[in-house]
């Protein structure tokens, strides 16, 4: 498949999933909404490396692996992202989530060595400096009353793990474990360990049977997961994770287009002046050697 039909096809899977998580709000706890959502996804997943008879069966310390990955990136990950969706329109949480490539930066440092160029560190300021004017009136004014500023934590820290689970994909990429089959184990244990927290803040398990909730759910579990993984997948492995990962620059950008025709969001001259230095930090870093998933 054409390069640039992946891209743009994981593009579009993956942007309007910030936005369809609203429409998981409602009768059903948000964390229960998780659980379903990667339940389903591994599942249908695993469905498909039984059908194509792939490996299925792999040691304890490789599932430890697979835990600490579903636990990370498909579900503490998710669980704060849901929450931060709560509190701010979609588009702003997705602003936060560009951040990732920053964060992948200090964790490869930290966990792989991989020392970061100085032209590097100067992309990454260029970012720290748009998410600063971007955010330059919450920083000023914060409130610990004040719910916009709640939802701005929570999505940083989602992204936090989404980095974390980032770098264990890495770890697991690099000692061969087969991608399809970590995803696939990665999703049931995020899914379970969602379950479990979800339980002890006391959610009951719902389900909510109107149109829009089944709906975004089926988008979010098959569409969302199963189908914009794979296509991520494929693109990673032809054009590598550096070039691949610039999904995550330009999905904001049709994140806040969405925002603003669905959402009603109102552009201010931070979001003017800042989008676009971070995005051109974010250009920056993708231009270096240092790997970023």
């Amino acid at each position: 498949m054409n390069n640039l039909i992946l891209f743009i096809s994981t593009l579009i899977c993956w942007s309007p999933t910030w936005y369809l998580i609203k429409f998981q709000f409602g009768v059903v706890d948000p964390l229960i909404s998780i659980f379903y959502r990667f339940f389903l996804a591994s599942i249908i997943v695993f469905l498909f490396l039984i059908i194509f008879k792939k490996k299925l069966l792999f040691n304890l310390q490789q599932h430890l692996w697979f835990l600490l990955l579903g636990v990370t990136l498909f579900s503490l990950n998710y669980i704060f992202f849901y929450l931060a969706n709560t509190y701010l329109i979609s588009g702003i949480v997705t602003i936060a989530f560009s951040t990732i490539l920053i964060m992948n930066i200090v964790g490869e440092r930290i966990y792989f060595n991989i020392k970061s160029s100085k032209q590097t560190l100067f992309a990454a300021g260029f970012g720290i400096v748009g998410i600063l004017i971007i955010f330059e009136k919450e920083l000023l004014n914060f409130t610990l009353e004040d719910k916009t500023h709640i939802g701005i934590i929570l999505s940083f820290i989602a992204t936090f793990w989404a980095s974390t689970g980032n770098l264990i994909h890495q770890k697991n990429f690099n000692d061969k474990i087969p991608f399809i089959q970590s995803i696939a184990y990665g999703m049931f244990y995020g899914s379970i360990f969602t379950l479990i927290v979800a339980k002890f803040r006391g959610a009951e398990l719902l389900f909510d049977n109107s149109f829009s909730y089944i709906t975004s759910l089926l988008y979010l579990s098959i569409i969302g997961s199963v189908i914009a993984f794979y296509l991520y997948l494929k693109l990673l492995e032809s054009i590598g994770s550096a070039r691949a990962s610039y999904i995550g620059v330009i999905m904001p950008i049709i994140a806040l287009i969405i925002s603003t025709i669905f959402e009603g969001l109102q552009w201010t001259n931070n979001l003017f002046f800042g989008l676009p230095v971070l995005i051109f930090g974010c250009v920056l870093i993708l231009n270096q050697k240092s790997k970023i998933i």
